[in-house]
């Protein structure tokens, strides 16, 4: 397997991208400049090809754990930092980001990629990708310190479709989802910041109760 370690050279053309299996999105550490380079990549390379770095720090909090691991899921996650100085608690958050990821993987390669908050500028205090396979929509949000509690995000694809919003990472986090299919907006709250999450939306059964 060969990686393009380019990324700081922005060498990410087609002729490189054809003959290399990953392509590092960045060398970038800071947790909170890491997340629009994150969710810009698909623009340039896809979601299982663009290698997203995590770098969970013993000196971070369980937040900012979440925070970084949750910008790796929708690309191709590359686990990195002081993994063995983790307190329990942020261990754990780790293994969970690692067991989710294996748990979407195969569905990466056939996802095409939106912005539900428009595609991010370098200071935007909300941050957001979707990927849309055939069954699902998953969903990567990030708020970042300075901004209110709530953003609105749009999702036209989605738009008149009854829909179910579950957490799939950090389980024990604090999001409050609300769709209105009308408008197809979700309206989502993350108490602190910074704090990112990983949703998943999937239609809804009729037939359920």
């Amino acid at each position: 397997m060969v990686e393009n370690c380019a990324a700081g050279g922005m060498r990410w053309d087609e002729a490189m991208l054809s003959r290399m299996q990953l392509q590092s999105t960045s060398d970038q550490q800071n947790l909170d400049l890491y997340a629009p380079i994150a969710a810009s990549a698909p623009t340039a390379v896809t979601p299982e090809q663009g290698a997203v770095w995590a770098y969970p720090q013993p000196e971070d909090s369980l937040d900012e754990v979440a925070f970084t691991m949750a910008g790796a899921l929708l690309g191709r996650i590359h686990l990195s930092g002081r993994i063995l100085e983790l307190k329990p608690e942020a261990r754990a958050l780790v293994h969970e980001a690692v067991a989710v990821y294996k748990a979407i993987r195969a569905d990466l390669p056939q996802a095409v990629p939106s912005w539900p908050l428009g595609l991010p500028a370098w200071d935007d205090p909300w941050i957001a990708l979707a990927l849309h396979t055939p069954a699902t929509t998953y969903l990567t949000a990030w708020r970042r310190p300075g901004t209110d509690a709530t953003a609105t995000l749009h999702l036209s694809q989605l738009r008149g479709t009854a829909a179910r919003v579950d957490l799939l990472y950090p389980s024990v986090g604090r999001a409050v989802p609300a769709w209105t299919p009308d408008t197809a907006e979700l309206s989502l709250t993350l108490p602190t910041a910074p704090s990112a999450v990983l949703l998943r939306i999937t239609p809804a059964d009729p037939c359920a109760p």
